[in-house]
């Protein structure tokens, strides 16, 4: 400062100085000094100047707390600022006073339009601020003991309406006679999202685990019933009273082998045989079905993608999947309405894929159906795919049809997804894997006649009982027939230089090998050798490690699959058309066109319409 502009100069010249701060650098290593000065000028009594009085107070402490209480606080703006969470302050009565750009983006509110308002009527439904209002009470009751913050979760709206749930954490600090509340915000709502499916996952593992156990063991003993219930009517076809009787167990068996089928489909056991399948083709045959069986008061509607991709499914199982899903909506809409069938493709990233409970990421095909019947209230959308859950009177169905959808989308390495509320409709949008384009594609089962043959069998099979039934079944159709009731029994047979045209064997067998072990082992040396797979229970039979493989439950490309329980009919055609399969020069088989019509046909008369 210059000499002239000094307080003691000013003061001389007949000025009062007040506050005038100085720095006074001193010599190193002392720091500089902060002086607050403050002067005046002297006069006698005629009013003549004669001199000036200067106070100097040393205000360095001060000035060193005040610019460090600055700097903190510019800390603590650019946190906020910078911060992932949102912040909000509030005062104890819950009016903001603070809104940092992530609380704008979380909510949708700007600062100007939240600050001033109170923070309930911005971001807390109606029926959960009373809620709100008492957890802040206690939550100042604590403070005022010395309590230190508060964490929570909570449901939360956006200016727009839609849901969404976040994590709180708390602070009061005391402001004069109240508090000011701080507050960071997090959105949780992908991390609840997961955290639910995961509970739901587990639930359906465990429920899974018994209802696929007993389905197992079940359709042991209807592959038994339903096959010699055809030996038993043959017997009694002249006697009309026994043949009413025979035809009665027969009905009950379906109805039994159909009930196992759909516990075994939500416990994801049931085998697949996926291929790359057409599904806009397919939608369009099971939309010809639905029309004769919706009745008029129905309006089916398609909106198929022109580029949809071919998805990796099983065709069979997916007709059935719709078909239920078609007769859902039907019930859901006993005054009419429309119910569509629609298609796109869509790319899912990691994060997509796991809200949508997909196998992995990557290119799916999207199948919506959307009726506009009655909706779904929240509390049974929360048990929508849950077995035995339904809606409907005792009686008038076994609530397996969505858990059978449930389980074979999953199995199929896909998603399954509800929307609904009540009084405006249902959309189910199924998740599929694209097909890679070195599937073959869909074959379809022939009505061919029963017929025999003479070639020699090899059947393996652990449940006596059935091996019985079988050998006797494979004999009376005029093939030889070598039995064993494991792998390593069968591997003895081979082993000895028996000549077999065909493995007929069960997947799961108890023992170190299981059925497609067993038929890989084999093919080493007789890469000919055609293979008839059985079973009413995959177990990860079809896991990575062999030629063909897939995910666990779902057969390779073009592998044959009879699935118990079996009647002697099916057995027979299955039997001839692997025997006069043809095949091409890697002996792989030559796929052949194929028709949904009989798949959903047998299903409409086997599976009755059920709604969950």
């Amino acid at each position: 400062m210059p000499i002239p502009e000094t307080p003691l100069a000013r003061a001389l010249r007949g000025e009062d100085v007040d506050d005038c701060e100085l720095i006074v650098k001193l010599q190193p290593p002392h720091p500089e000094v902060c002086l607050v000065a403050n002067a005046r000028p002297l006069r006698d009594e005629a009013g003549n100047l004669r001199g000036a009085v200067t106070v100097l107070h040393d205000v360095t402490a001060q000035r060193q707390a005040h610019r460090a209480l600055v700097e903190s606080e510019q800390m603590a703006q650019a946190i906020v600022k910078t911060a992932l969470d949102a912040f909000v302050q509030t005062d104890q009565d819950g009016v903001v006073l603070d809104w940092s750009p992530q609380a704008e983006a979380l909510t949708g509110w700007t600062r100007s339009e939240a600050i001033g308002r109170r923070v309930v009527q911005l971001v807390f439904p109606e029926e959960l601020r009373d809620a709100h209002r008492q957890r802040i009470a206690r939550f100042l009751q604590e403070a005022a003991t010395g309590g230190m913050g508060m964490r929570y979760e909570s449901p939360s709206v956006h200016r727009d309406g839609h849901p969404f749930f976040v994590e709180v954490s708390l602070n009061a600090l005391k402001r004069g006679d109240g508090y000011v509340i701080n507050a960071f915000v997090r959105d949780v709502t992908q991390r609840r999202i997961a955290e639910e499916q995961l509970i739901q996952a587990q639930k359906t593992e465990s429920l899974g685990r018994l209802t696929g156990g007993i389905a197992h063991d079940f359709n042991n003993m209807l592959t038994v019933i339903t096959g010699t219930i055809e030996i038993l009517a043959d017997g009694v076809s002249d006697n009309p009273q026994l043949a009413a009787i025979a035809k009665l167990i027969s009905d009950a068996a379906d109805r039994g082998a159909q009930l196992t089928s759909s516990l075994l489909a939500f416990a994801r056991k049931q085998p697949l045989q996926p291929a790359e399948t057409d599904v806009n083709e397919l939608i369009g045959e099971v939309v010809r079905l639905l029309s004769q069986t919706l009745g008029s008061q129905i309006e089916i509607r398609t909106e198929l993608g022109r580029d949809a991709w071919l998805a990796f499914v099983d065709r069979s199982q997916l007709s059935a999947a719709l078909v239920n899903l078609g007769i859902n909506a039907r019930d859901a809409m006993p005054d009419g309405g429309s119910v569509t069938f629609a298609t796109r493709n869509i790319q899912l990233g990691i994060p997509e894929a796991v809200a949508r409970g997909v196998e992995r990421a990557g290119d799916h095909l999207v199948i919506e159906v959307t009726d506009t019947g009655v909706g779904i209230s929240r509390a049974h959308l929360e048990k929508i795919f849950d077995p035995f859950f339904s809606t409907k009177e005792v009686g008038q169905g076994t609530g397996l049809g969505l858990s059978m959808v449930f389980g074979f989308v999953k199995q199929s390495g896909g998603g399954i997804e509800v929307k609904s509320e009540q009084g405006h409709g249902t959309v189910f949008r199924i998740y599929l894997p694209k097909a890679d384009g070195s599937a073959p594609r869909a074959t379809g089962e022939d009505e061919q006649p029963v017929r025999g043959g003479s070639e020699t069998i090899l059947c393996v099979e652990d449940d006596a009982s059935i091996r019985e039934y079988v050998t006797g079944q494979l004999a009376s159709l005029g093939y030889k027939v070598l039995v064993a009731a494991n792998a390593d029994a069968a591997l003895e047979i081979a082993a000895g230089g028996a000549a077999f045209d065909l493995l007929f064997t069960d997947i799961v067998m108890p023992g170190r090998m299981n059925g497609r072990q067993l038929a890989e082992t084999l093919m080493e040396g007789r890469p000919m050798l055609r293979v008839l797979y059985t079973s009413g229970y995959s177990d990860g039979a079809f896991r990575s490690g062999y030629r063909d493989a897939a995910p666990s439950g779902r057969a390779g490309h073009g592998i044959p699959l009879l699935t118990k329980p079996y009647r002697r009919s099916e057995l027979a055609r299955m039997l001839r058309r692997c025997l006069d399969l043809q095949v091409d020069f890697q002996g792989d088989p030559v796929p052949q066109p194929y028709s949904v019509q009989p798949d959903l046909e047998r299903f409409l008369r086997e599976n009755p319409p059920d709604k969950t």
